[in-house]
């Protein structure tokens, strides 16, 4: 985590000529986040796709499918990523509906400069297939619905309508 808009930039600045897009979740997004000014101030054409659902999915996936859907630390309240990408120079986006996604898009690989979307994504959707720790690539896990559903409504009951939706 963290890692996506550095290296970014450093395959921007290595290699000028290609398209270099960061795909970032929210939660790793926001631990480099300043060097969005970097890319601003050196005019890096680095373009951006923060993947926004309010919280450390994979950390949280681990949470539900090993600790009983117990927290700790995994949903965030996220700055205003426009505003930010705004202060800092960056022109940026932000979509939410799934017919917009082309033509948002289109913009961002088109903008001159550093550039940023911002894509408001469903919350609590699984990153599956996933190996779990200590197992075989023959023992990955995959998606349930019904176990799913069995979960989000414990969810549900345990935080009082606030998660589990």
């Amino acid at each position: 985590m963290g890692f996506g808009l550095p290296s970014a930039i450093g395959i921007a600045v290595a290699r000028p000529d290609a398209l270099v897009i960061d795909v970032d979740g929210d939660a790793s997004f926001n631990m480099t986040l300043t060097e969005l000014s970097t890319a601003a101030q050196f005019n890096i054409p680095v373009k951006v796709i923060i993947l926004n659902n309010e919280e450390q999915g994979m950390v949280t996936q681990w949470q539900n499918l090993f600790y009983e859907d117990r927290y700790a630390h995994t949903h965030q309240r996220n700055p205003d990523f426009i505003k930010l990408a705004d202060a800092m120079g960056v022109q940026a986006r932000k979509v939410s509906k799934p017919e917009d996604v082309r033509a948002s898009l289109e913009w961002l690989i088109n903008t001159d400069g550093p550039a940023l979307l911002e894509v408001v994504t469903d919350k609590k959707v699984p990153v599956l297939p996933m190996v779990p720790a200590g197992a075989g690539l023959h023992e990955f896990l995959v998606y349930d619905r019904e176990k799913d559903k069995t979960r989000r409504q414990l969810m549900r009951e345990r935080t009082g309508g606030l998660h589990g939706s």
